[in-house]
């Protein structure tokens, strides 16, 4: 199915603002999620689990899971080097 310019920006769209709104939230998410992957959908956790696997075949049966953005939240801040 080939998606129209309109979905294409939609879902580019969703996904900058979950992006952003985990972001802006990492210590929040860092305290409640740390060690886990999370799924936003609307800068909201829906579901969370340790195994990405678990989870990912969770989402899919979401309603609309293309809104979904799945990010692993570290248990700590690292700081990269380069």
């Amino acid at each position: 199915m080939m998606l129209s310019d309109a979905q294409v920006f939609e879902s580019i769209r969703r996904e900058r603002e979950n992006n952003e709104w985990i972001t802006g939230s990492i210590e929040q998410l860092r305290k409640s999620y740390g060690g886990r992957y999370v799924a936003v959908r609307d800068r909201r956790v829906v579901d969370n689990d340790r195994d990405f696997d678990a989870l990912l075949a969770r989402v899919r049966k979401l309603k609309d899971p293309e809104s979904i953005t799945i990010e692993f939240i570290t248990a700590i801040e690292y700081l990269w080097m380069l």
